[in-house]
């Protein structure tokens, strides 16, 4: 008797493994039959709200298109690294990158033409055309613009009101900025007027802001440096003055972005330039009250108003069959979709997250949606940078000596040192001699 219900339990046992392998090689089966969409930029785990709106994204996505499987990571576009992963074959079918690496990725082969998708999608009207400039090269559109990341002014309203400024009144100009970065400027109290990092991605907006560019383009396409010409002395001149003329910046003048972030949550430094994914780390990791810190425009320079708008945009693998394009287009037009933009606004209230316009798709009409009023007008005085093969070289070369050597040396000569490095852009990087191309 004991034998039989041994028996029976094994075949019952059997049974249900075999059941269950059948269902289970069903499932395989019906996973096979689907596109796999390999994808980038997952939130980490480490932003729990950030990452569960990734997945109740990718859930309803999937609910919609059911020949379609999302299998995301947590990787970030990185150049190097993206340039060796796409070269050996194993590149995401669906990333965003940088907008500026467009024609590098372009000239390599990597990136895939949007333009027969684009033809055919009604909503690439609602995006501003300052944005479709960065993705463009010659006729072909290689990115779609997936958020609206812009450079701007932060400060710290409670510092402003100690130091008997108007809290709600912002620097407008340059010198409005001296004039204010003066009175909240206090070392024997350790708080500092404005806090500033000596990289080109700040540098250029000034350079506009005095009427200048950083590189020309002639009707050949050939494109030249123009950060050696009076405009762009005079910003470079000015970034000189509010290290030693009027010693309105923080001590360590060659801190990170990161460091000089934590200096600010702190009240040690009154103004930063600042973008809006730098927003919800001084209120989650650093816990400053939002009412505490103010969003201003840049303030104007001599010659106009100009703010850098950059940000991440999508591009697809070239290598890839026509089913892996398709899924992940799909994926961008259900992401960037109205419906969905306005069910992300909605739940990232629900979960209480910090909300900031570089959040949302560059499609959306953010200014039309409470507390962005400030942006309202930001597209009239956007720029994008310099849209050529080179300019990241020439950005990093910018970023190693001339624009450090003024904050910390008092007889560097702006001037000088803009023309020796543009000469040195042209030759290397811009419009180099053909045996330099080969090497």
């Amino acid at each position: 008797m004991k034998k039989f219900i041994l028996l029976t339990v094994a075949a019952i046992a059997a049974l249900l493994l075999s059941q269950n392998l059948l269902r289970h090689n069903q499932r395989h089966l019906k996973d096979m039959t689907k596109v796999r969409l390999v994808t980038w930029n997952v939130p980490p785990a480490s932003l729990p709200k950030e990452r569960q709106i990734w997945d109740e994204t990718v859930r309803r996505f999937e609910d919609s298109h059911s020949d379609v499987v999302v299998e995301g990571y947590e990787r970030e576009y990185r150049p190097e690294e993206f340039i060796a992963v796409m070269a050996g074959g194993k590149g995401p079918d669906l990333v965003k990158v940088w907008a500026g690496a467009i024609p590098t990725l372009v000239s390599k082969g990597f990136l895939a033409s949007l333009n027969p998708y684009l033809d055919k999608w009604d909503q690439k009207y609602f995006i501003d055309p300052v944005y479709w400039e960065s993705v463009k090269v010659g006729d072909g559109v290689y990115g779609v613009p997936a958020d609206t990341n812009f450079l701007f002014l932060l400060y710290r309203k409670d510092l402003f009101q100690k130091a008997g400024l108007n809290p709600e009144g912002p620097p407008a100009n340059w010198v409005e900025l001296v004039d204010a970065a003066k009175v909240l400027t206090r070392r024997s109290q350790g708080v500092y007027g404005l806090g500033l990092v000596p990289k080109t991605w700040y540098f250029q907006d000034f350079v506009w802001q005095a009427g200048g560019e950083m590189v020309r383009t002639d009707a050949d396409g050939k494109a030249t440096a123009a950060f050696a010409e009076p405009p762009a002395v005079q910003a470079l001149q000015f970034w000189k003055d509010l290290r030693w003329k009027y010693d309105v910046l923080q001590p360590n003048p060659l801190m990170r972005e990161t460091e000089l972030l934590h200096l600010f949550a702190l009240g040690k430094v009154a103004m930063i330039f600042g973008t809006s994914d730098q927003i919800p780390a001084l209120v989650n990791r650093y816990g400053l009250d939002p009412n505490v810190f103010g969003i201003a425009p840049l303030p104007a320079g001599p010659a106009r108003s100009a703010a850098h708008l950059g940000g991440q945009v999508y591009v697809l693998n070239a290598s890839d069959d026509a089913a892996h394009r398709q899924a992940a287009w799909d994926f961008v037009q259900f992401e960037m979709s109205p419906g969905n933009q306005l069910w992300k606004w909605q739940r990232m209230q629900e979960l209480r997250m910090v909300i900031v316009p570089g959040e949302f798709s560059a499609a959306a009409k953010i200014e039309n949606l409470p507390g962005f009023q400030m942006v309202q007008n930001v597209m009239q005085t956007a720029k994008i940078e310099p849209h050529v093969s080179g300019w990241p070289q020439v950005r990093d070369l910018l970023d190693s000596v001339p624009l450090q050597q003024v904050i910390l040396d008092p007889t560097a000569d702006p001037g000088s040192l803009l023309l020796s490095y543009a000469k040195e852009a042209d030759r290397r990087f811009l419009s180099p001699a053909p045996e330099a191309k080969r090497k």
